[in-house]
């Protein structure tokens, strides 16, 4: 008798690949693994992927691809909208595999991924100058942005609702994103210039260099002769300061969390009530993301790298800080679904810190503000 190959074991190759990268993160997932995962040996997963790496670009440019494809093809603004958001209701990670893996890809394969995700960017941003005319190139780029950053906060949640209801919020919140009064904000966010003092001394010097490295490279990549030379010492005066690598990494998350938790008593002790409340929230966040834009890609990335204790710890810590942001937004907005809450208040946190790690986007001057606004929209449909 004999056995056939199914036709689309490539594609059930990069499914579960794309599934375990998500889950357990690149460095984590063996060949073995994934071959497992359809039912088939390694050698015969080399028939169709000549290596890892290979395998990894391919899962995550299939994404990449895939959101091209539907925006290039979109005749209109709620055309895009309504597909992209059918489509991310069912493949959820799509973002993430992006985001936190193919930093471990060659620079050519990342900038041509790079360049792709602008020129969908861009197609999306045509898009919504056709409908809004007032707009110019540099504030529809940024809501283009910002309507791709709320299919992507699907990613960084688990949060689930009936997929049609699924679909329709996104919809609605994409159209918030996208339709967002900007240049009207009574409500100006100060941000810190973001630059260290003349004399550093060598710790934090280090832990500076630690965290750039660890975001831009991932922790994997990075070793402690690169964080010494960065620093302008040597790999093992590292040591002198920190007992390994590991405990960089450690400290840049606790000084995360430290700096998040100042934005939120700030917010919260000067509110007046639940409204205000939230607009500090947002306002702290926005700031937070601004100025730490390498602690933000840490948080959203290499969590699973910490020992169990200190990554369960910062999963609570980040339950517990949106946890608050859905209370102020329940209060603000009575009868609003515990879920769609949550799932809004992901949307807008998203947005933010896509939007500072952008190069175009980080460069404008009022960034600040018109954050706000989208933010605002976002939660509260204004």
């Amino acid at each position: 008798m004999v056995v056939r190959r199914p036709r689309d074991r490539k594609q059930q190759i990069l499914a579960a690949a794309g599934e375990l990268f998500r889950e357990h993160g690149y460095h984590n997932v063996s060949v073995a693994q994934v071959a497992a995962a359809v039912g088939i040996t390694a050698p015969a997963l080399y028939r169709h992927f000549k290596n890892k790496p290979d395998l990894l670009y391919a899962a995550v440019n299939a994404g990449i691809e895939s959101l091209y494809d539907r925006v290039a093809g979109a005749e209109d603004l709620k055309t895009l909208i309504t597909e992209l958001a059918a489509s991310v209701s069912k493949r959820r990670g799509l973002s993430l595999l992006w985001q936190r893996e193919a930093r471990y890809l060659p620079d050519e394969q990342r900038e041509e991924m790079r360049s792709t995700l602008k020129s969908a960017a861009s197609r999306d941003a045509a898009l919504i100058r056709i409908e809004r005319p007032d707009l110019d190139e540099e504030d529809s780029y940024l809501l283009a942005w910002a309507v791709i950053a709320v299919f992507n906060s699907v990613s960084s949640h688990r949060v689930s609702l009936p997929r049609r209801q699924m679909e329709l919020l996104l919809v609605e919140l994409a159209d918030r994103a996208a339709y967002a009064e900007l240049g009207r904000s009574e409500v100006k966010v100060v941000a810190a210039t973001g630059h260290l003092p003349v004399v550093i001394p060598r710790r934090e010097l280090l832990l500076t260099e630690a965290i750039r490295l660890f975001d831009e490279r991932g922790y994997q990549a990075v070793n402690t002769e690169d964080i010494g030379e960065a620093a302008g010492t040597t790999g093992p005066n590292v040591y002198n300061h920190f007992d390994a690598k590991i405990d960089l990494l450690i400290s840049a998350v606790a000084r995360g969390g430290e700096r998040r938790r100042l934005g939120v008593a700030q917010a919260l002790g000067a509110a007046t009530g639940p409204e205000d409340a939230l607009s500090g929230l947002l306002a702290a966040h926005i700031d937070f993301a601004i100025n730490e834009r390498h602690l933000i890609g840490l948080l959203i990335s290499e969590l699973d790298q910490l020992p169990d204790k200190f990554r369960r710890t910062c999963e609570q810590n980040q339950r517990e800080y949106v946890a608050l942001w859905v209370k102020m937004l329940e209060e603000v907005r009575p009868g609003l679904e515990s879920a769609t809450a949550r799932i809004t208040v992901n949307a807008t946190l998203t947005v933010v810190e896509n939007a500072v790690r952008i190069g175009r986007l980080r460069r404008r001057d009022d960034l600040s503000d018109r954050l706000f606004e989208i933010g605002c929209a976002l939660l509260l449909g204004a």
